[in-house]
């Protein structure tokens, strides 16, 4: 048995990603035939928010050649609106639309569990008030394990959660932050031999204590420049011996570079280590406030080279750093008006006017409340 699995498409068509966004689930589409599946998964986020009309006839066209491969089995994620995925299991029996903890039968007898996005909203409502938020947040994970023992040993369980372990693009560690996260190892509560994961874009392996395979699909886009390390893509799962074999289905994604330079010496050094054609960079420069329209001048330098060199875009972002500048440190160190004008006397090697102390300190009682 073969399973194609993939996550969060993030099918927006507003902002700069939406033509990455259209190229590459196309791709998807135009090439899922090729790797002769048995069962096609979607971990959540199909959307990247509540849809438009566009958006659901491009995922319709999308869906009406997978669903021609292979039944296609979509759970809502965390960025899904179930409302506007329903419609599609209405539309041809060979999509399936998951809401809810659900258990299919495959034609050979494997099984697949599936587990859309476990609000803690939802679970603490079914639960009813508790003494704090803490306590609420364990008992809905306690019910949310008990739901996992329900599904008695699918031969593989896909679902869309943050799991303890994994890590962002930028190596930052997984936090389920308000939401519920589980440990792999509480995953397999549910007795399954694999899990396939959606939610982190960055596609990664974790493993359970006793090595049954843990994944994250992964996007198959870049979002963003926050994910510009990586390759991009979905997953093969292939039951082989009684066991998952896991591999990595690559998908042409643009590279997206982010370049962080500083002012030195009245210009940026920028380094480049690796290919530009086709990839998308951020310049991102950082120089003293006072330097402004130079390095204004040098930023475009460096863009017009970059992109000379094949880029197929460049953005600038600008990041200036206010300086402050004193003549004279001991007048920034003084505390009162009075002790600023002795400094500035024996900096200036001059002598402070006569009566000058006495209407200062007059004027500063005026003008105090």
């Amino acid at each position: 048995m073969r399973v194609l699995a993939l996550a969060d498409l993030h099918i927006k068509f507003s902002g700069p990603r939406a033509d990455e966004c259209r190229r590459i689930i196309e791709w998807t589409a135009d090439h899922a035939r090729e790797t002769k599946p048995d069962a096609i998964v979607i971990a959540g986020d199909v959307y990247d928010r509540r849809s438009t009309p566009e958006e659901r006839l491009f995922l319709a066209s999308i869906l009406l050649v997978l669903s021609n491969v292979a039944p296609v089995f979509i759970i809502n994620g965390n960025h899904d609106d179930p409302e506007d995925l329903r419609l599609f299991h209405l539309w041809r029996p060979s999509i399936e639309v998951i809401t809810e903890p659900t258990l299919r039968e495959l034609v050979n007898g494997k099984t697949l569990a599936f587990l859309p996005w476990p609000s803690l909203g939802h679970l603490a409502a079914a639960i009813g008030p508790q003494t704090s938020i803490a306590e609420r947040r364990e008992i809905a994970k306690a019910a949310l394990i008990d739901v996992l023992r329900g599904f008695k040993s699918p031969t593989l369980l896909v679902a869309h959660i943050p799991v303890t372990g994994a890590s962002m693009d930028s190596g930052q560690p997984v936090s389920g932050g308000e939401e519920i996260s589980l440990s792999p190892d509480e995953l397999f509560e549910s007795g399954a031999s694999g899990v396939c994961l959606g939610h982190i874009h960055l596609r990664q392996q974790m493993r359970a204590g006793d090595g049954r395979p843990v994944w994250y699909a992964g996007a198959p886009f870049r979002t963003s420049f926050g994910e510009a390390s990586g390759e991009k893509g979905g997953l093969l799962w292939d039951w082989v011996g009684g066991a998952w074999r896991v591999t990595p289905w690559n998908m042409p994604a643009r590279r997206m570079v982010l370049i962080n330079s500083k002012w030195v010496d009245s210009g940026f050094v920028i380094e480049i280590n690796e290919s530009i054609v086709n990839a998308e960079f951020r310049l991102r420069l950082e120089f003293p406030s006072e330097e402004r329209e130079a390095a204004r001048i040098q930023g475009e330098l460096c863009k017009k080279e970059i992109e000379a060199h094949g880029a197929l875009s460049v953005t600038i972002e600008e990041r200036p750093i206010l300086v402050e500048r004193t003549r004279c440190s001991e007048i920034s160190a003084a505390h009162t008006n009075a002790e600023k004008l002795s400094a500035w006397a024996k900096a200036a090697e001059q002598e402070i006017p006569e009566g000058a102390t006495a209407k200062l300190a007059t004027l500063e009682a005026e003008v105090k409340p």
